[in-house]
């Protein structure tokens, strides 16, 4: 009968944890010691219109952390360095929740949520990564979460340079 309990809990521990994507720091290879070239495209918040920066970004991997480190041609003042630690057993890129996981033809595409905050509004919060040998894009979508409204907050586009 112990037995048959163990067993069972085993079965529902392994079910519940059944297709939650995970990432390792290998899944980001392709980007440690490299240098990107490319821009940033933004909705501003005052009156709603596009804005497009140059940008450039150098990533490197250490430990369980994508370290990258941001500048802007045109805004030297907004410059930044963030760290990403890969956290729970791959489920979560920092604190983002990792949703979906796809390779395809080489390209791996994460998208991840988190609730927070956009324009002074709670809402659910969708980033989408996609990595291949010579391209890297961030994507951050946001959806209100008091009204219908969707839109797309930011673009990051790169291309590689070295590394």
């Amino acid at each position: 009968m112990k037995t048959t309990y163990i067993l069972i809990l085993c079965i529902v521990i392994g079910w519940s944890s059944f297709g939650q994507p995970q990432v390792t720091i290998s899944d980001f290879e392709k980007l440690d010691n490299s240098n990107w070239i490319g821009s940033l495209m933004y909705i501003n918040y005052t009156d709603g219109q596009e804005v497009t920066l140059r940008t450039t970004m150098q990533i490197l991997l250490e430990g369980n952390k994508i370290l990258m480190h941001t500048k802007y041609s045109d805004e030297p003042k907004a410059n930044s360095k963030e760290s990403i630690k890969i956290r729970k057993d791959g489920a979560y890129l920092g604190n983002e929740e990792l949703i979906e996981k796809n390779m395809e033809m080489g390209i791996l595409k994460l998208v991840t949520k988190y609730q927070g905050k956009d324009n002074n509004k709670t809402a659910m919060i969708y980033k989408t990564y996609t990595i291949s040998e010579n391209e890297f894009t961030i994507e951050k979508r946001v959806d209100y979460l008091d009204s219908e409204q969707k839109i797309l907050r930011n673009r990051y586009r790169y291309q590689k340079v070295s590394g």
